[in-house]
């Protein structure tokens, strides 16, 4: 096979011309041995047709055609329509069809990669494997997405773009597929997308687990207090004026709030929801998204949360596409989607901007503004060394541990500052009921 390629030379030059090689792995081997970063890669004569994996940058990318399906065994529904709902189709769906909501949790397509890869690495077929795997697929999306996948391996169509059909498979996951298709190590591939949704999972239940203790005390103490101003605070009103004592200022505020409360709760939960609401639609808007992801970058605690996960996930998956053969461009593309953060992934366009005028990785991440220089100085040695995918690697395996420690540290803080505001509110409420009491006694003596 004969391919065009983009690379930057030791030396910071662009250099544009055609390597011979059986597969783009090898292609991509050869020029990193000579210590060459590949931008682009592109076939020109293969038996397959002309065209790349990737395809050159700027250039578009020529859409295959399938050969038509052919008659489904059972009829199905047309796209946007809807089959009529009766007693009988329901009580032929089972559970994950009843309560299906279309989306793959990552452990599930963490478990199929790694199962896949697995049976790839015993010899058996791919039909056969995704025909295994299905059958003990309990997520409704994912089996019928394999079913479907089967059915076009049974086509002649690749595994990557029968993935690529798919919703359940992000473009991520499918470069992976087709970088392992192209270099004929796709059991290798199968295993990184396996540990890549792995590992951000655990990111994700790390970050969850940092919200969780906050967000449950507050709310625990939140409800205390509602009760309290609901239930109790009027029976404490109706005795301490059967017994005609005169209240002091801070016992009638506390009484004053809790009528206010237990007359207008539903205000409180109205504007609980909405605050929540808001925010949430904030940060998912496309329009408002990047306003809110900057305020995140600037809250003391979060802002270091959120850009240590950015750096960890963005990282680890520029080091998988990397050591899986994609060319560096498009691996900064891939990278910059699992950001989840506008800041950072404005970052990844300057970096790949850089890379495309010529810069070095070290010198461009500079540029960007937003890379620590941990990140800048790694990216750097893995260019210079050769190593680029390890070094990512190393980045990503430091920021987990990072994260790690800081979320410990900011439990840690987080504790006694949450036993001192609920204490406060504690003590606040033990003046106000305690205070007249001891005022009646004293009269009564």
């Amino acid at each position: 096979m004969l391919f065009s390629y983009r690379a930057r030379s030791p030396v910071g030059e662009i250099v544009e011309n055609t390597i011979e090689a059986e597969n783009q792995q090898q292609a991509i081997e050869a020029l990193r041995s000579t210590g060459m970063l590949v931008i682009s890669l592109n076939v020109l004569k293969s038996s397959k047709g002309s065209g790349g994996l990737f395809g050159g940058f700027g250039k578009k990318k020529t859409k295959k055609t399938e050969p038509p399906k052919p008659a489904p065994a059972a009829p199905r529904a047309k796209p946007g329509t809807k089959q009529p709902l009766t007693f009988k189709s329901l009580m032929s769906m089972d559970l994950g069809q009843l309560f299906n909501t279309g989306r793959v949790p990552l452990k599930n397509l963490m478990v199929f990669f790694r199962q896949l890869a697995t049976m790839e690495g015993a010899g058996l077929s791919l039909a056969t494997s995704l025909d295994v795997i299905a059958n003990g697929e309990k997520n409704f999306a994912l089996r019928n997405a394999l079913i479907d996948i089967k059915s076009r391996l049974d086509r002649g169509i690749p595994l990557s773009q029968a993935m690529a059909a798919q919703k359940a498979f992000n473009p991520l996951l499918v470069a992976l597929v087709e970088a392992g298709e192209e270099g004929g190590l796709l059991g290798q591939s199968l295993e990184q997308g396996a540990m890549l949704l792995e590992k951000q999972e655990q990111l994700r239940g790390k970050i969850r687990s940092a919200m969780f203790y906050p967000a449950f005390v507050m709310f625990f103490a939140v409800a205390i207090l509602v009760f309290f101003f609901i239930f109790l605070v009027p029976k404490f009103e109706d005795t301490f004026n059967s017994l005609g004592i005169e209240l002091p200022g801070i016992t009638v505020t506390m009484f004053a709030i809790g009528n206010w409360v237990g007359a207008h709760w539903y205000i409180l939960a109205a504007v609980a929801v909405l605050a929540i609401g808001l925010w949430i639609f904030l940060s998912r808007n496309k329009a408002t998204k990047g306003t809110m992801d900057r305020i995140k970058l600037k809250l003391p605690v979060i802002k270091d949360l959120l850009l240590k996960a950015a750096m960890a996930r963005s990282s680890r998956t520029l080091s998988s596409l990397t050591a899986a053969g994609v060319p560096i461009v498009r691996g900064l593309e891939m990278a910059e989607g699992t950001a989840n953060n506008v800041p950072v992934q404005e970052g990844y366009q300057e970096l790949r901007k850089g890379i495309i005028r010529g810069m070095s990785l070290g010198d461009a991440s500079k540029m960007a503004g937003i890379f620590p220089i941990l990140v800048s100085q790694m990216m750097r040695i893995g260019e210079e060394t050769g190593h680029l995918d390890s070094m990512l690697e190393r980045v990503a395996t430091w920021y987990d541990q990072e994260l790690d420690e800081q979320i410990k540290a900011t439990v840690s803080l987080l504790e006694p500052l949450l036993i001192v505001f609920v204490g406060g509110i504690i003590t606040i409420i033990a003046i106000s009921i305690f205070a007249p009491i001891t005022s009646a006694i004293v009269q009564l003596s």
